[in-house]
C-alpha cells in the first residue's frame, strides 16, 4: 500500500504542484470533480470485477491514492494546458488520455493492476477519454459562471 501512496499520490502532487503553483484556481475547481469521476469509474470497475489493484485485501481503499493523486493532478494539468496554450482541447484530451493509459500500462506490467473479464488497455483508453472529456466539460461549465477560471 505504501507504493500506491508514493506513486499514486505523493509523486504526482509534487510534480503537479510545481506546474500548478501559478494557477491554483485550476486545482480548486478541477481536482475535486476529477476525484469524484475517478471514484465513480473505480467503483464501477471494482464491482464489475473488471480490474483490481494490489494489495487486493483492502478492496477499494487501494484505489484511494490514485483517485486523490494522479487522476486529479493529470486532469488539472490538462485544464492548465488548455488555458495556457492555443492547442485544440480535443487534441489535448487525446494526449492526456495517452499519458494516463501509458501510466496504467506501467502499472499493469509491474503487477500493481490486473485486468479481468475482458477489460484491457483499449477499454482503459476509452474510459480515460470519457473522464478527461467530463473534466473539460466541467471546466467549460464553470468557466462561464465564475471569474478567474
Amino acid at each position: 500500500m505504501l507504493i500506491n501512496v508514493i506513486i499514486g499520490c505523493i509523486i504526482p502532487w509534487c510534480i503537479g504542484s510545481y506546474f500548478l503553483r501559478k494557477d491554483s484556481v485550476v486545482i480548486l475547481h478541477i481536482a475535486p470533480i476529477a476525484s469524484v469521476i475517478a471514484f465513480a469509474f473505480d467503483e464501477i470497475g471494482y464491482h464489475m470485477k473488471w480490474w483490481s489493484i494490489t494489495p487486493t485485501g483492502p478492496g477499494v481503499i487501494s484505489y484511494l491514492p490514485y483517485n486523490l493523486g494522479v487522476f486529479p493532478v493529470i486532469s488539472c494539468l490538462l485544464i492548465y494546458t488548455v488555458r495556457r496554450t492555443s492547442l485544440n482541447p480535443l487534441l489535448l484530451i487525446l494526449l492526456f488520455t495517452c499519458g494516463k493509459t501509458l501510466f496504467e500500462f506501467c502499472l499493469v506490467i509491474s503487477g500493481k493492476v490486473r485486468y479481468d473479464h475482458g477489460w484491457n488497455l483499449g477499454w482503459t483508453s476509452i474510459s480515460y477519454v470519457l473522464a478527461c472529456s467530463l473534466c473539460y466539460s466541467w471546466y467549460l461549465m464553470i468557466k462561464g459562471r465564475s471569474q478567474g477560471v
